[in-house]
Parts: structure tokens; C-alpha cells; sequence
């Protein structure tokens, strides 16, 4: 049973254009969704989405990146923000959208499910659009976050200048570049702190942070405590 916050959110977003909104179950099965969503899936309604995987919906290599995110967000508990990928539109035609996945939790506190939202940029995938080649040095930052990676870095993978990077990036992403290859660093020092028991001056290094110190100070700024105290209040045993 969704809880009422959760049908509250559905009942907002259940007509909202170009938002796609849904509820997964542990097991990865749909438990509610909006109209964009079932309109993406090529139904008719939300209603003939309830009960399916993405394994029924999708084509299998989108069903499988996204049972992939899930089964990410639920095994580290860290939200998925503002990912940039390729889905399919109403027509079956393939699109660029940011997605983002949170997981849901039950009164007691128990990993319930994933509530997910993406979000369509209206633009057809091309090889040669800025959004492609944008997604491109995100790889680039994904792959190779714990090198000495500098911006031009990401601008040469995207064949794009370093001045156009920063533009596109800040108008798709919401970040500059700098910000998403540090975005990447913490992802991996939050997986690393909750679910290992890596020392911290390794976390830093394993990350690519020049030393503990500043690894120190960037996580204090972002998460508002010191990797030490998040450790000991968020361990996943």
C-alpha cells in the first residue's frame, strides 16, 4: 500500500506533460505511474502499467540500465540526480531526459520501493546534438573521477570548447563540469563510507581527492558533517 504522501505525489503529477512519474516495488514491479509515463510505455493509461517490469515495457537494453540504476539507488540508498539518458517517447521514438531516482521507505524505516522522475529536454537523439556529445564527457566523468581529470578533459571528449561545455552542461545538468566530476567523487566516497570499511584517507585517494584534508572539506560543505560522522550515523551494516 502507497502511503499518502506517495498518492498525493500521484495525484499531482498524475497529467503533468513531458514529467514521467513512477513507483517501482523492490522486485521491479510497477506499482503506480502518471500518464506520461504509460503514454512513453506506448499504453493506454497508468492502469496498464501497474503490475510490469521494464523488462515488459522497454527494449531490453533500457530495461536493463534501468533495472541497473535500481538496483543501485536501493543497495546504496544515495538518490540518482539529474542522470542524463536516452528513453523512449510515446511514438517509440528515442529521446534525451534527466532522470531521477529516489528510494521509498515504509513507516518502519524498511527499503519499500523506488520512486523515479524524468523529465523530457524535447530533443531527438543525434549523434552530432550538443545533448549526445554532452552525454559523452559524462561518461567521460563517470568513468575517470578518481584521476587527475581536468575540464578540457570532458571537452574533448564531447569535440566540443571549453567554454561551450560549461554553457550546455549548465543548461541541461544544472552543473558545471568541475561540479559533476566532484558530483562523481562523493557519489563514490557515500558508497564507499556506508558500505565498506575503507579507511577514510583511502576513500579520499580511491576518489581522486589530493588528500584527506581536501576530501574532508569538500564533504563538509556538501553533506553538512564530516565523513567520520556520516560514517557512524549511515553504515549499512
Amino acid at each position: 500500500m502507497l502511503d499518502r504522501s506517495l498518492e498525493a505525489v500521484i495525484d499531482v503529477l498524475a497529467t503533468v506533460p513531458n514529467v514521467m512519474f513512477s513507483i517501482k516495488s523492490v522486485d521491479g514491479t510497477y506499482l503506480a505511474a502518471n500518464r506520461a509515463f504509460a503514454e512513453r510505455a506506448g499504453l493506454n493509461g497508468p492502469g496498464e502499467v501497474v503490475g510490469r517490469t521494464a523488462a515488459e515495457l522497454f527494449p531490453r537494453d533500457l530495461a536493463e540500465q534501468y533495472e541497473a540504476q535500481d538496483r543501485a539507488v536501493v543497495d546504496t540508498g544515495l538518490m540518482l540526480s539529474n542522470e542524463l539518458e536516452v528513453i523512449t517517447r510515446p511514438d517509440r521514438s528515442y529521446g534525451w531526459f534527466l532522470t531521477s531516482k529516489s528510494r521509498w521507505t515504509d513507516g518502519r524505516g524498511e527499503v519499500a520501493g523506488i520512486v523515479s522522475v524524468s523529465v523530457d529536454l524535447r530533443t531527438a537523439v543525434d549523434g552530432t546534438a550538443p545533448y549526445a556529445r554532452l552525454a559523452d564527457a559524462v561518461e567521460v566523468a563517470r568513468r575517470r573521477y578518481a584521476e587527475r581529470l581536468e575540464v578540457a578533459d570532458l571537452a574533448a571528449a564531447a569535440d566540443m570548447t571549453v567554454s561551450r561545455l560549461e554553457r550546455t552542461a549548465r543548461r541541461v545538468l544544472g552543473l558545471t563540469p568541475k561540479q559533476l566530476i566532484m558530483r562523481f567523487r562523493l557519489e563514490e566516497a557515500l558508497r564507499l563510507i556506508t558500505t565498506t570499511d575503507v579507511a577514510l584517507a583511502d576513500v579520499a585517494t580511491r576518489c581522486g581527492y589530493y588528500d584527506q584534508s581536501a576530501f574532508g572539506r569538500h564533504f563538509r560543505q556538501v553533506v553538512g558533517s564530516s565523513p567520520a560522522a556520516y560514517r557512524s550515523a549511515h553504515r549499512i551494516s
